[in-house]
């Protein structure tokens, strides 16, 4: 039977994290070892914004595999597609990582500065991408994900996690398949030692929320089983975790157990400890019940984190959809004749489009498609 260990984060983090770790009964990290500590650092955002994982995690998680004698660790990470090449190494710097691995005397790396290992002909992913070396080069590899809901895929954790250890240009393309199912075959490669989920933020992170989020909850959840990790994470957010489908195809490709009733749950208590999230398509669908999102599945982070950004900031300003619109994103089987639509990114473009707003470039900037969204809603 697969374990999951909850504990409380709310004083020290180091105590929380080795207590979470003995919750499981094993031993990890072994003298010599090289570990590779794969954190969510998407963008260069606040440590305490629950987009990101927090660095007092990452410090804690450092300590525990030095303490255990481990000979090298890093933290690594391969940051989001949209942003831009010039501000990759932020992630890492303003965020206060570079700080902690200063203060440790261990090493932290941007995945796209590295070699990567190319893979080809897997079902359900593109015809060809590239992994970091790092997923197979270190001894060990704890994987460690914030705590947040994502738009595509209903919540991005564990699973999702390992998809920062692509090629920066291979990102988009996943998304260009089935998401969901790319997103569990890249986990039938990279297979971490352990995973834990930093839910020690102040709030739970949404994609694109840009206003008051949900408050943080103060623990972590461990576990050797991504799948079960993942639907305990889930359940604590009040999400269902077969209505993830993440979850339940990591569960159909025997990646692990998504049945709550099937795991040994130690430590905190999931009854005394569950949420109910405010889901950014729910958020959406209250503030503008004129609009239409085509595509979304289709789409890459770099277009629909900036128009959800955009969407969700007008509503929270009160300003109101007057009448329907229909958003494309992404690749499009056939060209769009309405003229009261809006095409985001290049993708989203094809010959014979009758369109009267485009906002381009790939990824577009958040910039403009607030800018267009603005336009748009002051004239209708």
């Amino acid at each position: 039977m697969a374990r999951v260990s909850i504990a409380r984060a709310e004083k020290d983090p180091y105590i929380a994290l080795t207590k979470v770790i003995a919750g499981l009964g094993e031993k990890f990290i072994s003298p010599g070892d090289s570990v590779l500590l794969k954190p969510n650092l998407l963008e260069p955002q606040d440590p305490d914004s629950g987009e990101i994982t927090t660095p007092r995690i990452m410090e804690a998680v450092a300590r525990y595999c030095l303490e255990c004698g481990a000979d090298r660790v890093i933290i690594g990470d391969g940051p989001s597609y949209y942003q831009p090449e010039s501000r990759l190494r932020e992630c890492f710097t303003t965020t206060g990582v570079s700080e902690v691995a200063a203060h440790l005397g261990i090493e932290w790396v941007l995945f796209d500065e590295h070699d990567y290992r190319t893979f080809r002909g897997i079902p359900g992913c593109p015809r060809e991408f590239r992994v970091t070396e790092f997923a197979f080069n270190c001894d060990k590899l704890i994987n460690l994900p914030a705590l947040k809901t994502h738009y595509q895929t209903t919540v991005t954790l564990a699973m999702k996690n390992l998809k920062g250890c692509l090629k920066r240009e291979d990102k988009p393309r996943f998304h260009r398949e089935d998401l969901s199912r790319a997103i569990t075959e890249l986990n039938r490669i990279i297979r971490p030692t352990l995973n834990i989920i930093d839910g020690t933020a102040k709030t739970i992170g949404n994609v694109g929320y840009s206003g008051d989020k949900q408050p943080g909850i103060g623990l972590l959840i461990a576990g050797t089983d991504i799948v079960a990790v993942d639907a305990v994470g889930c359940a604590l957010m009040g999400i269902d975790p077969a209505e993830v489908r993440t979850v339940t195809l990591g569960a159909a490709v025997g990646l692990g157990e998504s049945d709550l009733t099937r795991l040994d749950i130690v430590g905190e208590e999931l009854k005394n400890m569950k949420l109910r999230v405010r889901l950014p398509q729910e958020e959406l669908r209250q503030m503008f019940p004129l609009l239409e999102i085509v595509g979304i599945d289709k789409a890459c982070t770099g277009c629909f984190s900036p128009l959800v950004s955009g969407l969700l900031l007008l509503g929270e300003r009160g300003i109101k959809l007057k009448r329907p619109l229909r958003i494309y994103l992404g690749e499009a089987p056939e060209s769009r004749k309405d003229k009261g639509c809006l095409l985001v990114g290049d993708c989203a473009l094809v010959e014979g489009d009758n369109v009267l707003d485009l906002v381009g470039g790939c990824p577009p900037t958040r910039e403009d498609v607030l800018h267009k969204l603005t336009e748009i809603m002051s004239e209708s």
